[in-house]
């Protein structure tokens, strides 16, 4: 099939077997890592300390994806 004949969209891509495998392994070692760090900031600093410095970088990602969404111009038809 011609890449350039098929309509916007329709071009089915199918990832091999061992990226979704790498996928998994760093998606729970993230989320380990996270725990690590939530346990670790409660500790340090206490409960009220550590959840205020998970929403402040919780609010920080929330500005980032709200920034960039607003000056990247993205169009499918581009």
């Amino acid at each position: 099939m011609i890449l350039g004949a098929a309509p916007t969209g329709v071009i089915a891509i199918t990832l091999p077997r061992r990226f979704w495998i790498a996928r998994s392994i760093t998606a729970t070692t993230a989320v380990g890592l996270q725990l690590v760090g939530l346990y670790a900031a409660v500790v340090t600093f206490g409960g009220w300390a550590a959840l205020g410095l998970y929403s402040v970088g919780g609010l920080a990602l929330l500005l980032q994806h709200v920034v960039l969404s607003r000056s990247t111009a993205c169009s499918l038809g581009d």
